[in-house]
């Protein structure tokens, strides 16, 4: 996982498996993330993802609850395939915004007004 700050919005770029093996890992991205900004604005860019099972899922619902209650917004960029599918199947894509591209995400969340 790679971390960057691009002005007020943090971006996580994820690669390779989200699973039960590398699950902490985002959740301590994610947690350092929510600190770096206030409100907080974190972008998860999926593009580099292969893999995600429901442990990897759980620690993105987690995060959403997080920035949530810290007054902030998640959004994810990238998402394809499989893992695109187990989003849309387990709704958790009408709770967390899903773009096309990082920019796009970033775009989004700067939007006044949301």
């Amino acid at each position: 996982m790679l971390t960057v700050l691009d002005e007020d919005v943090v971006v996580i770029r994820m690669f390779g498996d989200l699973d039960l093996g590398s699950a902490a890992s985002l959740r301590t991205c994610l947690a350092e993330a929510v600190g770096l900004c206030t409100p907080p604005l974190i972008v998860v860019d999926a593009e580099g993802l292969k893999f995600c099972d429901s442990t990897g899922l759980s620690v993105l619902m987690g995060a959403l609850n997080a920035v949530r209650a810290a007054g902030g917004r998640l959004a994810l960029s990238g998402a394809h395939g499989r893992f695109a599918r187990m989003l849309r199947i387990t709704g958790l894509d009408t709770e967390l915004p899903i773009h096309d591209s990082v920019i796009a995400a970033i775009a989004y969340l700067n939007k006044p007004g949301d």
